[in-house]
């Protein structure tokens, strides 16, 4: 295949699409770029482009000008040596010693290998959580995964670290020390403690290297292996101040060499010095300049040449540059430089000046500082708010792109919120959520932990105790999302927390929707973690207040979810009761989606009653989910029509609902949803027949299961198991799964599933002619499909205590 040279550029977006793209150069907003050199991409339609080698990077990557970089030969070859048997490596050293560098450099060396089938750079800041580092990968191999946020951390790592055994990958984790804790260099965001212990312990063909001032641990202390590098070798270091214009004689290089510990920013920075007024051997004589560790000593550096080199505007668009987190335009230090009466023109003829002085660096067209320069210019800021204030207009004033499918489309409405709560608007800060819609994209889109990330920002240090830092109205609100999106996560402890902390305000300030809506969201916590009694009760509250103040919509949806709680505990007449009054309401507030829901959850009761009835709501419900574009519900139903069909027998069209259900769950992320599908999957090829198939797919959903904490369906897929075994004839082995699946659904009262397990214990002793087990099995089950009222069951309870009598 020719190879393109003439380095085209593309827009790299969501379904972006291209004939031969080797050497092109892809690039897209917010500094990332990835160049695709000989790559192979698979088209929807099956067809491929071939190849070798594609580097992604995100962020800035420092430029390896072999003019301008010097030695680093000996720490390349250890690098290399490292990783020949290390999954991963953490490169670590003193602020400004060249870390990133140097990571880039062992990257230039693998390009000319083509060891590896892709690379990939990010440079980490505050904003990144674990789904955008294994989201971004995933894109960038041409497997996007849809809604993230579905997912779990576990479960993406689990992704992320099969793909890193599939292909070998080259990955560098840029500026960790981010991330980490200045404490105890333990990661302060979930998801990353598990990725250092997880690929530590092995990363298949794939290798990661973090760059970072100390060594980053998990939360358990397991750390990575470390290579601390220092300065640079003398020799490296004399050409390096050499090439910078330094004729002093050898000795006093070299002893200013040692001084610094080779340090390079600060051999650097030293050359900025010298001057006409400056020589080399006063410098060395300033005792106070050399004092402290090689870190400190080039910001000792830095300091003398901020303050004895730099004029006044040099110094101010210094600081105004250390304001953003990421490289800007000259655009953006004007807007902060406004009122200084720094023009455009100024700007960039400032900014050229720090250039040469090597105080600031320039990518493409935007401009940023190193983080030890960064660090130190922003110190010296005067009235921090105000200059973050218009760093906020700058950010708000950026065009979005008309259709916003990630992240990365908003980041300059996260980066104006970032901004506005530095300069303490808080309550701006949450208009910016709210008002242009920040909270809807990244919901949406699944970015719950940058959700949570950004809601705890207008939060006080301790988030129910301590005076709220904006409106009470808008605090409330941000505590009740905050536990809806903890219920998401499948954290609900936390979310019970938040979401009671909420009712108490709502209850105060005398707002009953937000006292409607929070005990409703309080029901569906405690009915996930199976106390079905107190979710009984917040459900009632919610309706009884939803009635009060003629919320029809809201009324509906509480009766609805009261009926799922009365369904899930076997009293299947009142949970009939609910679902219809539910459904009513849907219609005559017009409320489709929610129409679609009570006949879908009045299938699931038929389902167990008449199964031709459920069949028909479920097509009911299929059908109003297709035309809202509801893929969520549209895949739950799909999966239990299949499941109606494999009642009635029909296992083929029960095989095919289920794998159209599976694509969909699998397409939206419905992590718990594939779990459940998978294992009805797997039941219905053991009920074919096809015993070891069906084992396969009910140890995988048997895995998402307990991974995603689902017990209900945990207690299924434990029974499925056990009927495959039956058909095998390891009878002790199918009772064993019975059992186990038996203490859940007593655990959780899931009568229906506690029902069907003890026919089918019953019909396991029977196989050993144990009847007198099998018949107290059997007389178990008919008492609970009566208490029930379970007609079906009752009638094989009965079929089968007859056959015991002989």
């Amino acid at each position: 295949m020719a190879v393109n040279l003439s380095k085209t550029k593309i827009d790299v977006g969501r379904d972006f699409k291209t004939g031969d793209i080797s050497g092109v150069a892809a690039i897209g907003s917010n500094n990332t770029q990835t160049i695709y050199k000989n790559c192979t991409f698979e088209y929807p339609d099956g067809a491929t482009i071939q190849g070798k080698l594609w580097l992604y990077a995100e962020g800035v990557r420092p430029n390896t000008d072999p003019d301008k970089i010097f030695g680093r030969k000996e720490e390349l070859e250890k690098i290399d040596s490292f990783l020949q048997n290390k999954s991963a490596l953490a490169i670590t050293g003193f602020r400004g010693t060249g870390k990133s560098t140097l990571a880039s450099m062992f990257i230039d060396q693998l390009e000319q290998r083509e060891k590896y089938a892709g690379i990939y750079w990010r440079k980490v800041d505050e904003t990144v959580d674990i789904s955008d580092i294994v989201g971004s990968f995933f894109t960038v191999i041409g497997k996007p995964i849809q809604e993230l946020g579905r997912y779990s951390d576990g479960d993406l790592l689990d992704l992320f670290l099969r793909e890193l055994n599939i292909a070998p990958y080259f990955l560098v984790l840029d500026n960790f020390e981010i991330l980490l804790d200045p404490q105890t260099n333990k990661p302060m965001k979930p998801g990353f403690s598990e990725l250092i212990e997880r690929v530590k312990n092995g990363a298949g063909r794939s290798r990661i290297v973090f760059t970072s001032w100390e060594c980053p641990a998990s939360n358990r202390g397991i750390r990575p292996k470390c290579y601390t590098i220092s300065g640079l070798d003398d020799s490296s270091a004399l050409r390096l101040l050499r090439e910078s214009g330094l004729t002093e004689p050898e000795d006093e290089l070299k002893k200013a060499i040692i001084l610094s510990g080779g340090h390079p920013l600060a051999l650097i920075l030293l050359v900025q010095l010298i001057d006409d007024d400056e020589d080399l051997s006063n410098i060395l004589d300033d005792n106070i300049l050399w004092m402290g560790d090689k870190g400190e000593v080039a910001v000792n550096i830095l300091d003398k040449v901020y303050e004895e080199r730099l004029n006044e505007n040099e110094k101010k668009l210094l600081q105004y540059v250390s304001l953003y987190r990421s490289p800007v335009p000259i655009q953006a230090i004007v807007t902060v430089a406004n009122d200084s009466g720094l023009d455009k023109v100024t700007c960039k003829e400032l900014a050229l000046q720090l250039k040469r002085k090597s105080l600031l660096e320039k990518t493409g067209e935007n401009y940023w500082e190193k983080s030890l320069i960064s660090i130190y210019a922003y110190n010296k800021l005067d009235d921090i708010a105000k200059h973050h204030k218009s760093a906020r207009d700058y950010f708000i004033s950026l065009p979005l792109p008309e259709e916003r499918t990630s992240k990365e489309d908003i980041q300059p409405l996260i980066e104006a919120y970032y901004h506005a709560c530095r300069a303490k608007e808080y309550n701006i800060a949450a208009y910016i959520i709210f008002f242009t819609k920040i909270d809807s994209y990244l919901d949406l889109w699944g970015n719950y932990r940058t959700l949570v990330e950004l809601y705890t920002e207008l939060l006080p240090k301790n988030h129910f105790k301590d005076k709220p830092l904006i409106d009470i109205e808008i605090h409330s609100f941000i505590l009740f999302n905050l536990g809806n999106i903890y219920i998401y996560l499948g954290e609900i402890k936390k979310a019970i927390e938040y979401i009671q902390a909420a009712l108490t305000i709502y209850k105060e300030i005398y707002d009953r929707d937000g006292e409607s809506g929070a005990l409703g969201k309080l029901g569906n916590a405690y009915s996930f973690l199976d106390d079905n009694e107190k979710a009984i009760n917040c459900y009632q509250e919610a309706i009884k207040i939803s009635q009060e103040i003629d919320d029809r919509q809201n009324e509906g949806v509480w009766v609805g979810e009261l009926g799922k709680v009365y369904n899930h505990i076997g009293k299947v007449e009142k949970a009939i009761q609910h679902f219809q009054e539910a459904l009513d309401i849907s219609r005559e507030v017009e409320d489709k989606l929610n129409e679609g829901c009570f006949l879908g959850n009045l299938g699931n009761i038929y389902l167990h009653q008449e199964v031709e009835k459920a069949i028909e709501y479920y097509h009911n419900a299929i059908q109003i989910s297709q035309e809202n574009e509801d893929k969520h519900n549209e895949g739950i139903w799909m999966g239990n029509l299949g499941l109606a069909h494999s009642y009635l027998n029909e296992t083929e069209k029960a095989i095919e609902y289920y794998q159209k259900a599976i694509k969909i769950s699998q397409k939206i992320g419905n992590k718990p949803g594939e779990g459940v599908l998978l294992g009805n999957l797997g039941l219905a090829y053991i009920s074919s027949d096809k015993v070891e198939t069906g084992i396969k797919y009910c140890q995988k959903a048997l895995t998402i299961s307990q991974e995603t904490g689902d017990r209900s369906n945990e207690s299924i897929v434990f029974s499925s198991l056990g009927n495959a075994y039956i058909l095998l004839d390891d009878i002790e082995k199918a009772i064993d799964f019975y059992q186990n699946a038996l203490i859940i659904s007593q655990e959780i009262n899931y009568r229906f599933q506690e029902v069907t397990i003890y026919l089918r214990l019953g019909r396991a002793f029977t196989y050993l002619e144990n009847f007198e087990m099998a018949s107290e099995n059997f007389k178990i089950a008919m008492a609970i499909g009566r208490e029930i009222k379970d007609p079906m069951m009752i009638g094989f309870c009965e079929k089968e205590l007859k056959s015991l009598c002989f």
